[in-house]
């Protein structure tokens, strides 16, 4: 409200000066050159952007005006168009801004030069204030046009900080697509290979067990649409929800379902029903859903998986994942996502990840901050 009423202040009293400025001419065709020269640059910031054609036409304009007024006797005495200059300063500091280089460097060089010149429209008997008067708008240019520079800088930084800011966001959808959603996916493709492992073998499937095994498709795909459903919660705007906020929680979330073999738990009391601050409990909740995934696409032949969590130093718990089936195949080209995404998570909560083969098999194993979190 009062930012409105002081910009229409301002634009009342230019306004005022701009008609004094005219009324002080010595004929009647300089007073309206001064009011139409001080009108253009006015006229062209009330656009949003710096226009080609209303630039030019300023330049053009005020070129002109001076020129003229080079010719003629009754020249201005007393004022040779302040309010257009300040609005050509203005026309000055946005064209540096919001223009591309080549075109920002032409208008500002064809600005510049109207503004230096303006003096030259004083009567000859001014001659001595001439060259103070072109100095100190020179000044001004120079100030003006640092100024516009420090403005198109900032702006690109934070244009800039603005795509990093996306492109982290971008990271993070594809790293939730990956831990989440491909988890469950997983988990259909396996279940689904056991179908046509059985149907294939020439023997008709016990109707409980294939039952069964229709059933844990349907609820990794209702899973997976789960987890959908959270990510473009998020991506909309709204606060994701913290189901679980113990280690308990977190590993048995992630086990249901699980189409491999039964995951054997060692949760150590110290640390099982912690509560945990929200980004330790995401970080250890990818942790055991990426290990649990690899254990499904790299160890098929895996029979016992172990997930155990343990105190650590310095308020910290290790969680790590075991299992028997052999070192993971090497990974396809459009693979090896997983564990880079899985490390980037735990480094941002303060916590550490390794991954290796076992004297039988693959564990993973992260190092994760158990502060509690404040009430």
């Amino acid at each position: 409200m009062w930012i409105r009423i002081t910009i229409a202040v301002v634009l009342a009293a230019a306004g005022f000066a701009l008609i004094i400025e005219g009324l002080s001419a010595p004929t009647v065709p300089i007073g309206v050159g001064l009011v139409v020269c001080g009108v253009l640059p006015a006229l062209a910031l009330m656009s949003a952007t710096a226009r080609t054609g209303q630039v030019l036409t300023v330049v053009g304009a005020s070129g002109t005006f001076t020129t003229v007024c080079l010719f003629v006797s009754a020249r201005p005495d007393n004022t040779f168009g302040t309010i257009e200059a300040a609005a050509l300063y203005w026309l000055l500091a946005r064209v540096i801004v919001q223009c591309a280089p080549l075109r920002a460097a032409g208008f500002a060089f064809g600005l510049a030069t109207v503004i230096a010149t303006l003096p030259l429209r004083l009567d000859p008997a001014e001659t001595h204030h001439k060259g103070v008067l072109i100095g100190i708008l020179c000044v001004g240019i120079w100030f003006i046009g640092l100024l516009g520079l420090y403005l198109r800088l900032h702006d690109r930084r934070r244009a800039d900080a603005y795509e990093l800011a996306r492109q982290a966001q971008r990271l993070a959808y594809a790293r939730d697509l990956h831990d989440f959603v491909a988890h469950h996916v997983t988990a259909i493709v396996a279940q689904t290979k056991a179908v046509r492992y059985v149907t294939a073998a020439g023997v008709p499937p016990d109707p409980e067990d294939l039952d069964a095994m229709l059933a844990g498709i349907e609820q990794a795909g209702s899973r997976a649409l789960a987890s959908m459903r959270t990510m473009v919660t998020v991506m909309r705007g709204k606060a994701p929800e913290h189901p679980v906020t113990t280690l308990t929680e977190v590993v048995a979330a992630a086990v249901a379902g699980f189409a491999g073999p039964t995951p054997t738990t060692a949760l150590d009391p110290g640390v099982a029903d912690l509560m945990l601050p929200h980004p330790t409990v995401n970080a250890a909740q990818h942790v055991v859903l990426e290990s649990l995934t690899n254990v499904l696409r790299h160890a098929p032949t895996a029979t016992r998986v172990e997930i155990v969590a343990r105190p650590g130093p310095e308020s910290r718990f290790e969680l790590s994942v075991t299992n028997d089936g052999g070192q993971p195949d090497e990974p396809r080209p459009q693979d090896g996502h997983g564990l880079v995404g899985l490390t980037e998570r735990v480094t941002a909560v303060g916590g550490s990840l390794t991954a290796g083969a076992t004297t039988d098999g693959w564990r993973v194993r992260a190092v994760l901050p158990a502060m509690v979190s404040a009430p």
